[in-house]
């Protein structure tokens, strides 16, 4: 995973879990105060788990400038902008297919927290990508953090992958970083073959 770090700063969730596929195959987290939402109220924001959706589908067709035009602009800018960010994501499904990794699924669950910090909307969106590998099946949990300029009918996404320490945060988001409760990041689970 680090590998993916290294070279993108934030990265998209589906490329971190193709980094840690490699290792398992190797081996036998504006000033303002921030308002919570329950997870509940999320039906007040339709758009949100639709516009996470439509970039999971996006990954799975191989649609990355649609992945990179529903990423957190700022990460799109830190990854070196569109064009670098598609390659990138290009070249790690050409990596991972040499591989022999092949992508069955890619989910998102119902978002677990909304906040408001100024005038911008945060979620935590729970997220699952089930790969075929080498040697059996495996399933990682991670999260997207979703973001929204306009309460809630646009939203932008950045993976956990890229944004697990507050440092990390603290770039991307200076006004929320210490109001988001980021969850922890569990390694993928491989089901191996009989």
């Amino acid at each position: 995973m680090r590998k993916f770090c290294n070279v993108g700063f934030i990265i998209l969730a589906f490329a971190s879990q193709l980094a840690l596929v490699r290792a398992q195959a190797n081996t036998p987290k504006s000033s303002g105060t921030a308002t919570s939402t329950p997870a509940a109220q999320s039906k007040d924001y339709p758009n949100l788990k639709a516009q996470a959706e439509e970039l999971a589908e996006a990954f799975l067709r191989r649609d990355f400038y649609k992945v990179a035009s529903l990423t957190y602009p700022k990460a799109v800018r830190l990854m070196g902008g569109r064009a670098r960010m598609v390659a990138f994501l290009n070249r790690s499904m050409k990596q991972a297919e040499a591989e022999n990794v092949r992508i069955l699924s890619n989910t998102v669950g119902e978002p677990k927290e909304i906040i408001r910090v100024g005038r911008q909307l945060f979620a935590i969106i729970p997220a699952t990508l089930k790969m075929k590998v080498p040697g059996g099946t495996l399933t990682g949990q991670s999260f997207l953090i979703g973001i929204s300029n306009d309460d809630g009918e646009n939203w932008t996404f950045v993976d956990s992958a890229g944004v697990t320490d507050r440092a990390r945060l603290k770039t991307l988001f200076p006004a929320a970083a210490d109001k988001l409760k980021i969850p922890e990041v569990k390694p993928p689970i491989l089901e191996r073959e009989s």
